[in-house]
């Protein structure tokens, strides 16, 4: 994979074989969540959005943890409610947007323990696989907060309006078991088969006709917040786009010659 220069070296991006991967890269500090390492998402999701090369996007954390949340030191500087504010509105849910909006899949490979905005980053991922031995936290309750980075909006639709006021008023850590029996993981695997799985499954899609896998993603978040009728009339919109592209011919093509499909994301 090649290493490609960031505005920062708080995040890491790495290129090759049709994919990125993104890495918060603070494992002293448990990836905790800095003006830099923001400006650094930032940067790496934008990148990845203008490189037609990359057909799929891996996000993770450095070392044994994915992101413990926004780093608290900060917060102690002289800062003003607007400046938190804007902070979120600017940064936090830009990232959310550029993470959910991108016309690729996103894979987030949970390595360890996530907490605080890092579940918002988590969760406006496509895919996600998390580590058998990590948690999860909405923690913000426990000083004095709410959760912010989207994660709200995440959980409650995950887990329904009840367990999620349960979850976030509680502000325990919530095992792996949990997340995934509720739905808001995909798959549970050893720590050190995190990475390399989310890696394998973002090259899989690379592969693939990913064109219609970012037609899906499309398709689906208009679902969750539209009627059957309206999505019904998305469907037949995005279809319609798709139905003559090179996918569509050639997987016809492959499946009546009985082989492997040749897409190009057309």
């Amino acid at each position: 994979m090649e290493k490609v220069q960031l505005v920062n070296n708080e995040v890491l991006f790495e290129q090759g074989d049709g994919i990125c991967v993104i890495t918060i890269n603070r494992p002293s500090a448990y990836n905790g969540i800095t003006t830099n390492v923001k400006l650094g998402l930032l940067d790496a999701l934008k990148k990845a959005n203008r490189n037609e090369d990359i057909k799929a996007v891996v996000l993770t954390g450095a070392g044994k943890g994915f992101s413990a949340g926004a780093d608290l030191r900060e917060m102690l500087g002289e800062i003003t409610p607007l400046d938190v504010k804007d902070d979120l509105n600017t940064r936090y849910n830009l990232i959310i947007k550029l993470i959910t909006e991108l016309h690729k899949p996103v894979i987030a490979a949970i390595n360890g323990t996530f907490a605080g905005a890092a579940i918002g980053f988590a969760s406006a991922c496509d895919v996600r696989y998390m580590a058998e031995n990590a948690k999860m936290r909405y923690a913000f309750i426990n000083i004095g907060l709410i959760p912010d980075a989207g994660s709200s909006w995440f959980l409650t639709r995950a887990v329904g309006y009840t367990k999620a006021f349960e979850i976030i008023s509680g502000g325990e850590k919530i095992s792996a078991d949990e997340c995934l029996k509720l739905g808001i993981v995909n798959k549970l695997l050893p720590q050190e088969e995190v990475l390399s799985e989310a890696i394998r499954l973002a090259k899989k899609i690379a592969e693939g006709p990913t064109k219609a896998y970012g037609h899906t993603k499309k398709l689906l978040q208009f679902a969750v917040n539209n009627t059957l009728s309206d999505t019904m009339a998305k469907e037949a919109e995005l279809q319609s786009e798709l139905i003559f592209g090179h996918d569509n011919r050639e997987g016809v093509q492959a499946f009546l010659e009985k082989r492997k499909p040749k897409f190009i994301g057309k």
